[in-house]
């Protein structure tokens, strides 16, 4: 019996993983878990920003956050469709969360064969920032396909 697939969407540049997670779950007719993890860069500047009043700045980020939501539903009705239009059984959990990479581990951890994600992009200082790939397959005996 085959696992499902676990799609981590994480930034706009998983459009790759995403098409690779389908045509897998299409030619197996596999169930696709999808978690979408909502967050923006845009957090750290309306956290860090030294001159704005607190008032300024929860109005700031509680714009942030409603953008970032609506933004995600928009993105899950899309590949809602398009899992359908390819005849797949799509489930998708849009998350927030601070700690992308134990979130993506615990649901990992539920028991799939197959976890895409998008390549995550060079890091100037790679020893500051674990690599998500790497902290997966290090916890998880699922097979991890960057994409």
């Amino acid at each position: 019996m085959m696992k499902d697939i676990l799609i981590v969407l994480n930034g706009g540049n998983s459009g790759n993983a995403v098409e690779e997670a389908f045509r897998a779950a299409q030619s197996d007719s596999r169930k696709v878990k999808m978690l979408q993890i909502l967050d923006s860069g845009l957090y750290f500047y309306g956290h860090n920003d030294l001159v704005a009043p607190r008032l300024s700045k929860r109005t700031y980020l509680l714009y942030i956050r409603e953008q970032i939501l609506e933004r995600g539903k928009i993105e899950a009705g899309e590949l809602r469709e398009k899992a359908r239009n390819m005849g797949i059984s799509l489930d998708i959990d849009p998350v927030e969360t601070d700690d992308v990479i134990l979130t993506v581990i615990a649901e990992a951890k539920k028991g799939y064969e197959l976890i895409f994600l998008a390549k995550e992009e060079r890091k100037l200082f790679p020893i500051l920032k674990r690599h998500l790939a790497r902290q997966i397959r290090k916890n998880v005996s699922a097979r991890v396909i960057e994409c």
